[in-house]
């Protein structure tokens, strides 16, 4: 007997127990309906607040279309200006380059001529007027030379009359 005595205060203790576990659930389902409700609550009176936003979002949208359709129509035509634009100051910018290279190429054939005269000039002055001026002066020079021995007397060589050392010294 004392072995169903025992067997039977487990099995209150386990009716007990589920008993428990049944009121705390009870509990658990009244306290998810009440929290269901506040959810419910607050998603309605989100909804309320967010509906006149989307609403007013939609209009936005709605009413800036046409002026960004516009703008992006005016902002197509203004690269296509852009690109036109770049292509003709490129043509222009190529004109000029050549340009600047032919006025360059004659700038220096110019250069190169006048030099060539003043060498050729050079050259013929100096050929045809100093050669036959030194030479000239040249002839000169010896018909004087000559004349002058033919014509003077005789060097005479005069000695200084300073004494030997002093000469020295210096």
């Amino acid at each position: 007997m004392a072995h169903e005595t025992v067997l039977t205060i487990f099995i209150i203790i386990a009716a007990a127990a589920i008993v428990l576990q049944a009121f705390s659930m009870f509990g658990l389902y009244l306290s998810m309906r009440r929290i269901q409700g506040v959810v419910t609550d607050l998603r309605a009176d989100a909804s309320r607040h967010i509906e006149p936003l989307a609403q007013s979002l939609a209009e936005i949208v709605g009413n800036s279309r046409d002026p960004l359709r516009s703008i992006a129509t005016d902002l197509a035509d203004v690269a296509r200006v852009l690109r036109q634009r770049t292509g003709s100051v490129d043509q222009v910018m190529d004109d000029l380059l050549d340009r600047f290279r032919l006025q360059v190429i004659r700038v220096d054939q110019t250069i190169t001529d006048v030099l060539e005269k003043v060498d050729r000039t050079t050259t013929a002055v100096q050929r045809n007027i100093i050669a036959p001026v030194s030479e000239a002066s040249a002839l000169v020079k010896g018909v004087q030379a000559g004349l002058d021995f033919f014509f003077s007397r005789r060097r005479q060589n005069y000695t200084s009359d300073v004494p030997q050392d002093e000469q020295m010294f210096i």
